[in-house]
């Protein structure tokens, strides 16, 4: 059997049930939630990337590598600094946690099941209609662009005119939507 497509991909979810929300995710997609009328804004999942120490661990006990693309030198105050992503071999993926991504996870394509793993972490978080605020569920796109910070306060600084799932999405890129970005505005909780 031969397996065409090798591509793979990250996930977030979320699950409400009355006063309780629990989140599922695996990769580089982040919950981020707005508390205290907008005074705290906490990411409430943990990024799955090799850059990540408990990541990196479980990735070299796997038996996997974890390397830096130094392909881009700047100089700095302090000499050069080699920038680029946090990768991890097998795969050369810039995340340690994914569905899909069979080249990174089957033997019979030099892949390691142990090191690109698909296991998502699962959060808890009880709220409350005076501490929790709001919930931006999103992936690298945004919040390599954006902090967490500055997601929530553009979220608070147009909600007086009309909050608009775009306006995030104009903030993020130009184009939008041209590079895979999608934005929604879910309902409040009633």
């Amino acid at each position: 059997m031969q397996v065409r497509d090798k591509s793979g991909s990250c996930a977030i979810v979320m699950l409400i049930i009355d006063d309780d929300i629990w989140f599922g995710n695996t990769g580089d997609s982040r919950a981020v939630m707005s508390s205290v009328q907008g005074s705290k804004f906490i990411s409430v999942t943990n990024d799955h990337k090799p850059s990540e120490e408990s990541e990196k661990r479980r990735i070299l006990k796997g038996g996997g590598q974890v390397y830096q693309n130094n392909n881009i030198m700047l100089a700095g105050p302090g000499g050069p600094v080699t920038q680029g992503p946090v990768r991890v071999i097998p795969g050369r993926l810039s995340v340690s946690r994914t569905f899909g991504d069979c080249q990174a996870k089957m033997e019979k394509y030099g892949g390691n099941p142990n090191v690109i793993v698909v296991d998502p972490e699962i959060h808890h978080v009880k709220i409350s209609d005076v501490d929790h605020d709001f919930v931006i569920l999103g992936c690298d796109g945004i919040f390599d662009r954006m902090s967490t910070e500055h997601c929530c306060q553009e979220i608070w600084s147009s909600q007086y005119q009309m909050f608009n799932s775009e306006t995030l999405g104009s903030q993020v890129t130009p184009q939008g939507k041209k590079n895979g970005l999608n934005f929604k505005q879910g309902n409040q909780r009633q």
